[in-house]
Parts: structure tokens; C-alpha cells; sequence
């Protein structure tokens, strides 16, 4: 019953998340959500084998739906988060065009928000990791409990993701009905 309301709270907070971008940050998310959620069906889909998942609607073998669109909603927090501190710590209003810099707020942001964010998928039962696969042996984060190379995975995804995102998102709100100019 646990998971059946995990399933149904991430199909409600895709829109929530937009909703709360649009109306408290001026931000429409919705073409981050999409670039984000593209990232994410290609690792989901790529690395099928090495957990399992217990959601109910499924598009191929046991990947859920709701993990793709999740996958959407953490990219465009992370980007909004990782933006936020480079212009606070750079003290710019934007990003500076081609200043790699940002690439350190986007590992910070994955260590502060999709880390934790996997923390609470294992440990609330939505996924399980194939320890028998994953031959996974660094040890575990403290306080986490959580394996040294999910966070490293983290913060190599994070290296590209967000500036997939960054260059996409503005190309998806164009073609959204109602959006772009």
C-alpha cells in the first residue's frame, strides 16, 4: 500500500513542482522536466538490470513510469538549486556563458539534493539495487547508509545532465502549446 502512494505522489508532483516553479520562482520548468525526464529514460533504460523496481504502471520490463517522470522533476530542481548557488557564491544575477565553474555547483547540488533523493528510494522500498550485479565495494556514505558509488554515480551524471538540460529546456517550452513566444 506504502508504494501504491509513492507511485500516486510522483504522478502529483510533476505538476505541483511546475505549478510551484511557475507561481512562486517566474520559472516555467516544464521544458527542464522534459529535457530531465529524456536523461532519465536513457539511464533507467540503460541500466535496466541493476536495480528493481516495485511501482505498478510500467513502460519496459519493471521500469515505472513515475521514475521517468521523476526523473524530470529532480533535474529541474537540481538545475534551479545548482544555479542559485553559483549566482550567490559568483554574486551574478545569471550564468556566465562558458564558465565551467557551474559544473561544481551542479555536483554540489547532486550531493545535497539527488543523493538524498536515491537515499529515500531504496530505503522506502520503491527500488532495490542488484548488489549481485553492481559488485559494488567502496563502502558506505555515514549517516546515509548508502554506497559510496551511488554518490559518485551522482556526481558524474550531474557533470552532464544539467547542461543537457540548460541547452534543451528552452527548445521544449517552445514547442509546448500555450508556452515559448
Amino acid at each position: 500500500m506504502k508504494l501504491i502512494i509513492f507511485e500516486a505522489a510522483i504522478y502529483a508532483l510533476v505538476p505541483l513542482v511546475w505549478f510551484l516553479f511557475k507561481r512562486f520562482a517566474g520559472r516555467n520548468v516544464a521544458g527542464e522536466m522534459i529535457a530531465g525526464a529524456i536523461i532519465g529514460f536513457f539511464n533507467e533504460f540503460a541500466t535496466e538490470p541493476l536495480w528493481d523496481y516495485h511501482f505498478r504502471l510500467t513502460y519496459y520490463k519493471d521500469i515505472p513510469v513515475a521514475i521517468i517522470l521523476s526523473w524530470g522533476v529532480l533535474f529541474a530542481v537540481v538545475v534551479y538549486v545548482s544555479e542559485k548557488m553559483y549566482c550567490f557564491a559568483r554574486k551574478r544575477k545569471t550564468i556566465k556563458p562558458g564558465d565551467v565553474s557551474i559544473f561544481i555547483f551542479d555536483l554540489l547540488a547532486a550531493a545535497l539534493i539527488a543523493f538524498p533523493v536515491e537515499t529515500l528510494g531504496v530505503k522506502s522500498g520503491i527500488w532495490t539495487y542488484r548488489y549481485d550485479r553492481l559488485n559494488w565495494d567502496w563502502g558506505t556514505v555515514p549517516l546515509f547508509n548508502m554506497p559510496w558509488e551511488a554518490l559518485f554515480g551522482y556526481c558524474l551524471l550531474m557533470l552532464i545532465g544539467p547542461s543537457f538540460v540548460r541547452a534543451w529546456e528552452k527548445t521544449f517550452d517552445e514547442v509546448l502549446p500555450g508556452e515559448g513566444e
